[in-house]
């Protein structure tokens, strides 16, 4: 797995974040994520993610308890996305 497909997996299904916080935004932080070494450094640049996400989530017209299951999902794909991206290269990216 390379960074694009690890991007791809973990946005996919990800249409109302997508359009909410506009898919340019959320592709940088899931690269930054993904590209990040340090596990414990990328966990919480994920969970900086996911706060941001339910907030715009929110403001778009989700309810909370909606917002916070997708984002949930998201954080799911993205941490198993993580990784699998640095299980299978263990070199810096």
């Amino acid at each position: 797995m390379n960074i694009e497909e690890a991007v791809t997996a973990a946005t996919a299904a990800s249409s109302a974040l997508l359009s909410c916080l506009g898919q340019p935004v959320v592709a940088y932080h899931v690269t930054a994520i993904m590209r990040e070494t340090d596990k414990s450094h990328a966990r919480q640049m994920q969970l900086a993610l996911m706060r941001r996400s339910i907030e715009a989530l929110v403001d778009d017209g989700l309810e909370d308890l909606e917002a916070e299951r997708f984002a949930s999902q998201f954080h799911g794909r993205l941490g198993s996305a993580w990784d699998l991206l640095h299980m299978a290269n263990d070199t810096p990216h």
